[in-house]
């Protein structure tokens, strides 16, 4: 019993995958008013780019955009290292009373890419899943008309 749903191949999936994540990062930008105020250089910055061998199958995604944006998702920049942020939430509050203002992390990729990196994996499975279903099916049909 073959399924209604169209079949896409690796690369397709992995594509619209690349773009829906993309379109996940630029709403996070939006939600959390990150580049509003500048040139909107971060948000047009996203690039994919789907590496597959030679049978079609994906070997890797490839991400670019413009690296402060990593930065800011870190909540480090300049004057702040990745090893001065506070880990503790009591440490945290301590350094934010004695240094003022500091840097925060606005989590707009990280958790977005994992996130979505799972989704992609559940995808993926379910597809290889349906196509060893498809060929078993093949298979005993073949050997059954002999």
């Amino acid at each position: 019993m073959q399924s209604a749903l169209p079949k896409f191949s690796e690369r397709e999936i992995a594509q619209a995958w690349a773009k829906i994540t993309i379109q996940l990062w630029r709403k996070n930008l939006t939600r959390m008013k990150i580049g509003q105020n500048s040139s909107g250089d971060l948000n047009r910055s996203f690039k994919y780019k789907v590496i597959a061998g030679s049978r079609g199958n994906v070997d890797r995604i490839e991400f670019a955009f413009n690296y402060y944006g990593k930065f800011l998702d870190m909540g480090v920049g300049k004057g702040t290292k990745l090893g001065d942020r506070p880990v503790s939430r009591g440490s945290r509050v301590l350094a934010d009373k004695m240094l003022g203002q500091v840097r925060k992390p606005k989590k707009w990729y990280s958790r977005t890419f994992y996130g979505e990196a799972q989704r992609l994996f559940e995808i993926l499975q379910k597809e290889y899943g349906r196509k060893a279903q498809v060929a078993i099916s093949e298979n005993i049909n073949d050997n059954s008309i002999k």
